[in-house]
């Protein structure tokens, strides 16, 4: 079974959806939200769920537009969440901005996870503006962290990032956030970059794809369908849809089209598959 957590404009907590075939998506819990942030801000945006290794659920998500913590928060069953609490991972970082869209892997070569998620730093003398990158922190636990450190720098501005492992490798997709939000930027999607999973550093800043979704796109989240193939989700964050690509290869991508039937409403979300004995979602 497939999970995917979003939240909505006009509600900022985390809503879930469940799918048999990572495709036709329906409301989970009666289409009412599962976790409302009571920490920080008070605000949840860009939700982002993992399994640890001891069977737990860890949410992660953005605590607003300005703050320089990320919210994190634990279930056994996806529905009761406890223990919210802030990850201060930008904390003691002069001139931070913001910590954006966090998510989480287990990294390989350093035994722990790694959490990744994007932060505007900028100099006292510099003007307010937004200019990304992707930073990351270890954590055994999600409560200590490792002091934060840029994770990826390609020299221009990006957001959104969210990993995957492969058999012998990571593969990254990330938002390129240059340019402005109208029609006919050049900018404004998907690329991804991928690198071996014994590599200690991050992803090389040279080797990125070109764009594989449509201009004002943002959000990804990667995943297989039942057959192997390859399913990019993203947040049409302009126009007001969310789209879908399909792929055998991480490199050729087709839309989805009306194969995708996903809830009214949703926004940046992220899919999680689960066992079909974590059933607590729909009552089987």
């Amino acid at each position: 079974m497939y999970v995917f957590s979003y939240f909505k404009t006009n509600d900022e907590a985390m809503y879930l959806a469940i799918s048999d075939d990572g495709l036709s998506w329906r409301e989970a819990c009666d289409g009412l939200p599962v976790l409302r942030s009571r920490v920080g801000t008070g605000r949840l945006r860009d939700p982002f769920i993992i399994r640890d290794q001891t069977g737990t659920f860890q949410a992660l998500w953005t605590d607003g537009w300005e703050s320089p913590a990320i919210g994190c928060a634990s279930s056994t069953d996806l529905i009761h969440w406890e223990e919210q609490r802030l990850l201060p991972v930008m904390m003691d970082v002069p001139g931070v901005r913001n910590c954006w869209a966090p998510e989480a892997y287990w990294d390989e070569a350093a035994g722990m996870y790694r959490i990744i998620w994007s932060s505007t730093v900028l100099a006292q003398s510099e003007e307010e503006r937004r200019d990304h990158r992707i930073w990351s922190v270890h954590t055994a636990d999600f409560n200590s962290c490792s002091p934060p450190a840029v994770f990826f720098d390609p020299g221009y501005n990006v957001i959104d990032a969210t990993v995957t492992g492969l058999d012998d490798r990571y593969v990254m997709l990330f938002k390129d956030e240059r340019g402005h939000n109208e029609l006919g930027t050049a900018y404004k999607a998907i690329r991804s970059v991928q690198w071996g999973k014994q590599a200690h550093t991050g992803p090389s800043t040279v080797e990125s794809s070109d764009l594989l979704t449509p201009a004002l796109t943002e959000g990804p989240t990667l995943y297989r369908d039942p057959s192997g193939q390859w399913i990019m989700l993203y947040d049409a964050f302009q126009d007001g849809y969310y789209g879908g690509v399909c792929s055998d290869d991480l490199t050729v991508w087709e839309p989805l089209g009306s194969r995708l039937k996903l809830p009214q409403g949703v926004r940046h979300g992220s899919v999680l598959q689960i066992d079909g004995d974590d059933n607590a979602l729909t009552g089987r």
